[in-house]
């Protein structure tokens, strides 16, 4: 676990442990000492601290992930005011078009899911929280093209361009070509790049200084969202929702 410029050993140690009971679900003392390499008596001091404060609880001999995470997720949407307008949108969107429409964000390279809408006769296929890469995403891509080409290419040093399906872009240069493309449309399309069978049309809500505050999606699986159907209704749709949300975003500003 190499340790970043200006880091505390500490809390790197403590976070990595935290990122482990992620990652298995839970974990036991003995389990930690095996995978990391340190000192029982470190682990132990590490766990109770984290158990302190709420952040995992102990279930028996397991440690699990304390609920206390739904608090802290909460609270980060709800200092993000524009968000709570966003989210209206995609409920809106989702019972006008009765497609899965969501509203996901870049942070740290990677894309997560922070609202979902499925309409009333469709289920969503994903869920709040998910992550995903950039690339092989239809919102990905349309935040990719918004960005400078120092940021895109740190994010895809840092990523790369794993592969998910065989429909993934698997070039820097298919990338970036469709990138182009995402620009002069003004939306970005995935067929069964992320996921197999599954399309989404997806274009960027802009905050007023310009710079991508995330993208709406909106599409569904193959059988249900036909080519037609995703480039012309559903781009269209798209489209309007983030081009009024980014709108009301500068309205807002401007009376502050």
């Amino acid at each position: 676990m190499p340790l970043g410029k200006g880091e505390l050993t500490t809390t790197a140690t403590s976070l990595h442990i935290l990122e482990l009971i992620v990652d298995h679900g839970w974990v036991t003392l003995r389990g930690l000492v095996e995978e990391t390499g340190l000192a029982k008596s470190t682990v132990h001091k590490h766990l109770s601290t984290l158990r302190a404060n709420d952040y995992i609880v102990k279930e028996g001999e397991r440690y699990t992930l304390g609920l206390y995470f739904l608090t802290v997720g909460k609270r980060a949407v709800e200092f993000r005011e524009s968000y709570q307008l966003v989210e209206q949108k995609v409920r809106e969107l989702g019972s006008r078009t009765d497609a899965e429409v969501d509203f996901t964000v870049e942070e740290n390279g990677r894309l997560i899911l922070m609202f979902e809408a499925a309409g009333a006769t469709n289920e969503s296929t994903f869920g709040t929280g998910t992550e995903f890469f950039l690339h092989n995403t239809a919102a990905g891509k349309a935040i990719l093209a918004t960005y400078a080409d120092s940021k895109r290419d740190e994010i895809l040093d840092t990523q790369g361009l794993p592969a998910t399906t065989n429909k993934t872009i698997q070039s820097r240069e298919a990338l970036h070509a469709e990138l182009e493309q995402v620009r002069e449309n003004g939306y970005a399309l995935n067929d069964g790049e992320c996921v197999e069978g599954y399309r989404t049309v997806s274009s960027v809500i802009k905050r007023p200084n310009g710079s991508a505050l995330g993208a709406i999606s909106a599409g569904g699986p193959a059988y249900r969202i036909d080519q037609s159907r995703l480039k012309n209704e559903l781009a269209d749709h798209v489209r309007s929702a983030t081009a009024e949300v980014t709108e009301s975003l500068v309205e807002a500003q401007s009376t502050l």
